[in-house]
């Protein structure tokens, strides 16, 4: 049993490029946690529906992780709940948090965190879980906030990644908070209904999986110069192709950074809202944006 954090997650690159094909990277959010707590849980954070899907999962015979439902239930209704800071709606991974926390303290047993050979069936298990949130899931998020460790998707594969140690010259990742939570569902909809369309699929294909790839192997190498060009790519072919991902009141300031080359923003998962990713070559901060909706990113 564990009553460790469970951190948040955030896909640095790749969203919606990596159903393209395209290589992307996931890093946990440490800022951003949740861990168990006992008393009188927020209604938002009613763990006994969950609870229960599980418990009848497991008495069906359809449940592929090998979870104590019936302790979780019990330790639910006694007042065990999951506190955290971690936003809603904003990509940073709130139910996967929540997933690998269950995973972690109720699987027996449960998956080594350094046995590769088995990430992909702990990914399925975990898809399973965090399915009961969002319809239909990946696994990705709950197994990052998991292993707790950068994560390198490429060719439909995931594995542990190192990031290489950085540079004098390496720029400053920053989180901007919207303020606007959002539904992942609808987004990844609209963008493949965009697929659909041969030109725009060609148009995304070369102005942003690209980039992303670029971008995801400069960030593991730490070259700067690779990374900066791709991350200028990468925030042009996201104002042109995906305008209408980008909360309206980010798109002059989104512009603002490409004209100035001082920042460079970027989609933060689905977007629509949420958090949107920031880079600073020279690691100062946008002054044109609300101070209160800044957060630096922990270095990784």
């Amino acid at each position: 049993m564990s009553n460790a954090r469970t951190p948040g997650k955030l896909l640095l690159f790749g969203e919606y490029t990596v159903l393209l094909g395209s290589t992307a990277l996931a890093l946990p959010l440490p800022h951003l946690f949740g861990e168990w707590a006992t008393g009188s849980a927020p209604p938002s954070q009613d763990l006994l529906p969950f609870a229960e899907h599980l418990h009848l999962l497991n008495q069906e015979g359809r449940l592929l992780a090998p979870l104590d439902t019936q302790r979780f239930r019990q330790e639910v209704k006694s007042g065990l709940y999951f506190s955290s800071n971690i936003p809603v709606g904003y990509g940073a991974g709130s139910s996967g948090a929540v997933c690998a926390a269950v995973y972690e303290r109720f699987a027996r047993p449960a998956i080594s965190k350094d046995n590769t050979a088995a990430l992909p069936k702990l990914q399925q298990q975990l898809a399973q879980l965090e399915s009961y949130f969002h319809g239909e899931s990946s696994g990705a998020d709950p197994l990052i906030c998991y292993l707790q460790h950068p994560l390198l998707i490429e060719q439909n594969a995931i594995r542990p990644v190192s990031v290489a140690a950085r540079s004098k010259d390496s720029g400053l990742f920053f989180l901007v908070d919207t303020g606007i939570s959002r539904r992942t569902a609808p987004l990844v909809q609209q963008f493949k209904a965009k697929c659909e369309a041969d030109h725009f699929r060609e148009q995304a294909l070369h102005q942003l999986a690209a980039p992303t790839t670029a971008a995801t192997h400069a960030y593991l190498e730490q070259n700067t110069a690779q990374l900066e060009r791709a991350l200028l790519q990468i925030a042009t072919a996201q104002l042109n192709l995906l305008r209408g991902f980008i909360p309206e009141p980010f798109r002059p300031v989104w512009a603002e950074g490409l004209q100035s080359h001082q920042f460079y923003l970027k989609l933060c998962g689905a977007g629509g809202g949420g958090f949107l990713i920031g880079y600073s070559p020279d690691r100062q901060l946008p002054a044109s944006i609300e101070a209160s909706q800044l957060h630096p990113l922990p270095e990784v």
